[in-house]
C-alpha cells in the first residue's frame, strides 16, 4: 500500500504559487486527470468522502506551523479560515485535508479541526482507494498540481445560501491565512477565478440509472492578469475557537 506521511512545512512551501498551478494544470490536460481521478474515486463509493484539489500555496511556513483551517462566523456570516499557526497551538488535533504525491508517499499538505470535515474519513480505511490514486497520478504526470482530498461535512453544506452557491477563496495577506465563503454562481467575483477542489457527485438519469458528474465546489480568486490571489480581509484567527 501506498504510505501516508503527517506531512511538514516544507510540503507546503513546495507548492506551486496559484498562478503557476493554473497554468500547469492547463498544460497538463487538467480536466482530463481529474475526471480520470473522479472516476476511481467514484468506482470506490467514496465520493461523499474523497475529491481532487488543485495543489497551490497561498504562503509560506516556518518549520513549526501548519496551515490549519476552521470554520468560523464574522461580520460578513461563515467562513472558512486556513491559518499559518504553531503547530502547538492546535489543541484539539488536527485532521489532514490534502495530500501530495511525493516519490511513492502521500504527503499531507494542509489540516483541518474535525467538525468541517465529512465523517469518516480515517484514509486508513480508504489505503487501496489512495493506492489506485497514486498510480494514476504517476501515470498522468499531476503529481505537483492534482492530489487527494477531503470533502467537507454537513456542517459546513448547511451554511451554503442556496443550492447553487460554491465556495471562492481568497488572500487574507495580513493574517497569512486564506478564506473560503459561499458565493452565488452568478456573482461577479467568479469571472476571475481558477477551479481548486472536485467532487464526483452521484446522479440518477431519467431510467434509474445511478452514474456521476464531476463537480467543482471551490474556486480561487485571482488578479485578472492571473498573477496571483485576491485579497481579502478578516478577524485575526484564534485556535481554539468553534463558533458552532
Amino acid at each position: 500500500m501506498v504510505a501516508i506521511s503527517a506531512g511538514d512545512s516544507r510540503s507546503y512551501n513546495d507548492l506551486l504559487p496559484i498562478a503557476a498551478a493554473q497554468r500547469a494544470f492547463k498544460e497538463r490536460g487538467g480536466e482530463v486527470a481529474v475526471d480520470k481521478l473522479l472516476s476511481i474515486i467514484a468506482e470506490a463509493g467514496a465520493e461523499s468522502t474523497v475529491g481532487v484539489r488543485l495543489l497551490h500555496k497561498h504562503n509560506d511556513l516556518d518549520p513549526s506551523e501548519i496551515m490549519y483551517e476552521t470554520g468560523t462566523v464574522d461580520e460578513k456570516g461563515f467562513a472558512l479560515v486556513t491559518s499559518a499557526v504553531s503547530r502547538g497551538d492546535v489543541r484539539s488535533g488536527p485532521v489532514c485535508n490534502s495530500w501530495c504525491l511525493t516519490g511513492s508517499e502521500f504527503t499531507a499538505v494542509e489540516f483541518s479541526e474535525a467538525h468541517i470535515i465529512a465523517p469518516e474519513s480515517d484514509v486508513t480505511r480508504h489505503e487501496n482507494l489512495f493506492h489506485r490514486l497514486a498510480d494514476a497520478i504517476v501515470d498522468l504526470k499531476v503529481a505537483a498540481i492534482l492530489g487527494p482530498c477531503l470533502n467537507y461535512s454537513s456542517y459546513v453544506e448547511g451554511f451554503a445560501p442556496s443550492p447553487d452557491a460554491a465556495f471562492l477563496e481568497k488572500t487574507d495577506f495580513k493574517n497569512r491565512a486564506n478564506v473560503v465563503r459561499y458565493v452565488l454562481r452568478s456573482d461577479a467575483e467568479f469571472s476571475n477565478s481558477a477551479k481548486t477542489k472536485w467532487r464526483a457527485k452521484r446522479i440518477t438519469d431519467q431510467i434509474g440509472r445511478a452514474t456521476w458528474m464531476t463537480a467543482c465546489n471551490c474556486f480561487c480568486s485571482v488578479f485578472p492578469d492571473g498573477s496571483g490571489h485576491q485579497g481579502t480581509t478578516t478577524h485575526t484567527y484564534e485556535p481554539d475557537r468553534k463558533d458552532r
